[in-house]
């Protein structure tokens, strides 16, 4: 890090137009976590570097590290995710988990979990499945999900938050601001404390561990429930709200509809 250029490997989360000709961009990278560098001149049409930030790719960087802002100074592509671009579903899927990572994580600070969550989701996607928006949102859950788990907020699912016991099916409530279940025992105890649990359905639980254990692709097959699916919705949207630095604009359900 004490060198003015460094190379590193990364996934394009976000861009933003700098003042007239330059473009911003914020990269997840393998070795640093979150960076921020700007294309000097990304904004003309005629750049170089710009093609390749502009898709979903992992990409080799050359960044120089300047004393107010890091440019980029050459960019490789390793990997393409050309498919995902052939379909919008697709499209709006990689677009909302690029953008939970941008706004849910800090520069500098490494991760090679968040990265592999971010391949194995590019892969995923990009292997062309035909999704409709009920699935799509599904999805989209799951990947949140994984990504609070790794970035510290890791929901409890199997034991109460109070007590620290197995939780019992059908005797537990959810309490978002504090992340996962509670025992009914523990809320008769203090229902001071956890005045805001509310009743949860043993289905709901079993869909939030499935989508938080199990990779992407063995959830395409499994059937979802309507008010099963709202409650899901309901519990990763509190945890979002409860936690993330920064809130979406959009609901999960309402990212995915096209």
């Amino acid at each position: 890090m004490s060198s003015s250029l460094y190379q590193t490997t990364g996934i394009v989360l976000s861009r933003r137009d700098h003042k007239e000709v330059d473009r911003g961009y914020a990269v997840f990278t393998r070795e640093l976590g979150k960076i921020e560098f700007l294309a000097r001149g990304g904004h003309k049409p005629l750049a170089k570097l710009t093609p390749h930030l502009e898709t979903a790719a992992e990409l080799n960087l050359l960044i120089v590290r300047g004393r107010v802002f890091q440019t980029v100074a050459g960019v490789d592509r390793i990997r393409a995710f050309s498919n995902i671009y052939n379909n919008l579903s697709l499209t709006l899927l990689t677009q909302n988990a690029l953008h939970l990572v941008d706004i849910g994580t800090r520069p500098e600070e490494q991760d090679e979990g968040i990265y592999d969550l971010l391949l194995d989701w590019l892969e995923f996607l990009n292997k062309g499945f035909e999704l409709p928006s009920e699935r799509s949102a599904y999805l989209l859950g799951s990947f949140t999900l994984k990504l609070l788990a790794l970035v510290g907020y890791l929901p409890e699912l199997y034991n109460c938050l109070g007590c620290e016991q197995s939780i019992a099916q059908g005797e537990y409530r959810w309490h978002s601001l504090k992340g996962g279940v509670v025992c009914q025992s523990c809320v008769r105890k203090d229902e001071q404390q956890w005045f805001s649990a509310r009743p949860m359905k043993d289905e709901t639980l079993k869909l939030l561990r499935f989508a938080l254990k199990k990779p992407f692709e063995e959830q395409l097959k499994l059937h979802l429930p309507g008010t099963i699916l709202l409650d899901f919705h309901d519990c990763i949207e509190s945890l979002i709200i409860s936690h993330f630095p920064t809130i979406p604009a959009n609901s999960l359900r309402a990212a995915c509809i096209h």
